[in-house]
C-alpha cells in the first residue's frame, strides 16, 4: 500500500478541481486528489520527455 504525504494547495485551486470534477464526471475522477495525483504524473511524463530533458 502506497504512503502519503499532505500537501499544502490553494484554496482558489481546490475548488477549480473540484468544479471542474464535478462538471466532467465522464472523466472518472473521485476525488480532487485523485485529479490531482493524475495531472502531477502526467506533467512529469511531460516533461521528462521533452526535449529538455533529451540530451542524447
Amino acid at each position: 500500500m502506497p504512503k502519503y504525504r499532505t500537501i499544502r494547495v490553494p484554496e482558489e485551486l481546490v475548488k477549480t478541481v473540484l468544479n471542474f470534477i464535478e462538471e466532467y464526471k465522464e472523466l472518472g475522477y473521485r476525488s480532487h486528489s485523485e485529479f490531482i495525483i493524475d495531472a502531477t504524473r502526467r506533467r512529469i511524463e511531460k516533461l521528462m520527455s521533452s526535449k529538455l530533458f533529451n540530451r542524447s
